[in-house]
């Protein structure tokens, strides 16, 4: 059975109440998994009665119990009382602490995968914390590279840029920024699910991939040499697309895809819009420890109502526990 390690997220949100029920419909289905909930007991008592479900909870230890549910208990909210649906400090420093207490059990052997509910950026910040968010934070424990990529089905998005202003953009798009990030997810998604099958597209920067240098010259000067850099390591690329036509060439064709989206919000609104449930966020690394988390953010407006969907945090472990199973076989 995968040891998955469960983060709640940020307690003002819904990242409690998706964890919980995602668990318990997991577990109802027969899913083999051990579930290792990262967070305060105190929160995850509240809201297993807030949502009236049953759940047979357990202190962390290192035995493996099917069916049984571990809750390493953080301490950082001992009341139930505190404040929902809006960002604040407590919070914040809350669900950080969430993360570095997984990361230190994955570190030590003690979980096969991690899982990451929603946290608040702001929140981070109103707390001192230094990280725009989950990636950029585990990239600093880590301390490689780590790249975001977004996954339904068999299409995958690498985001290139993450959480940066978009006049900062042009500080990051150089040939090299631009290579490394994509042959490191094609590398990573080869070993997880094999090169044959992986196709590569190259999304523009400009309108029309530039129209052949008329609307702009990344496509000719940056992208194009990557893509040829990237079919010299022998990855099928291509591009550079339009990224206003990309996913019509990808949806023709029944083909796992690697898209390079080049800046956070090119490819996501689509991406969002027809796999929302599905959708999956994946730390991308060169050491192969696997990091998922639902595609979307705290949703405080719905927080404590028992309505939000916990289908795309049910997504999330399932997609960690897939890799963690596949990575039995590979090397790293």
């Amino acid at each position: 059975m995968i040891r998955t390690i469960i983060t709640i997220g940020d307690p003002s949100g819904i990242g409690p109440e998706i964890t919980i029920k995602a668990i318990g419909k997991l577990l109802k289905k027969g899913f083999d998994f051990v579930p290792i909930i990262v967070g305060d007991i105190a929160i995850i008592t509240k809201t297993i009665s807030n949502i009236k479900m049953k759940m047979d909870l357990s202190p962390f230890d290192d035995t493996q119990e099917k069916g049984k549910i571990k809750v390493y208990n953080v301490e950082i909210i001992k009341n139930k009382k505190f404040p929902q649906g809006k960002d604040n400090p407590l919070a914040g420093k809350a669900s950080f602490s969430y993360l570095c207490e997984a990361w230190r059990l994955l570190c030590q052997g003690k979980g096969d995968c991690l899982i990451t509910a929603p946290i608040s950026k702001k929140a981070w910040s109103m707390a001192g914390i230094p990280y725009s968010g989950h990636t950029e934070a585990l990239s600093s424990f880590s301390q490689e590279k780590t790249y975001m990529l977004m996954s339904a089905e068999k299409l995958n998005i690498l985001l290139f840029t993450t959480h940066i202003p978009m006049k900062e953009i042009w500080q990051y798009l150089t040939k090299k920024n631009l290579f490394l990030s994509s042959i490191t997810t094609a590398e990573f998604l080869a070993r997880f699910y094999g090169k044959k099958d992986l196709k590569i597209a190259f999304c523009g920067l400009n309108p029309h991939a530039g129209e052949s240098g008329l609307l702009g010259t990344e496509e000719k000067k940056i992208i194009e040499p990557v893509i040829a850099k990237i079919e010299k390591s022998g990855f099928n690329a291509s591009g550079p697309y339009p990224a206003d036509s990309v996913f019509r060439q990808v949806f023709s064709q029944n083909n796992f895809y690697l898209l390079i989206s080049l800046y956070h919000d090119q490819l996501l609104p689509t991406l969002k819009t027809l796999f929302f449930e599905k959708l999956v966020n994946i730390t991308v690394n060169k050491s192969g420890w696997i990091r998922t988390s639902p595609g979307h953010g705290t949703a405080f407006d719905i927080a404590g109502k028992n309505i939000a969907d916990a289908c795309p945090m049910e997504n999330a472990i399932i997609k960690a526990v897939e890799m963690a199973n596949r990575k039995k076989w590979i090397h790293f």
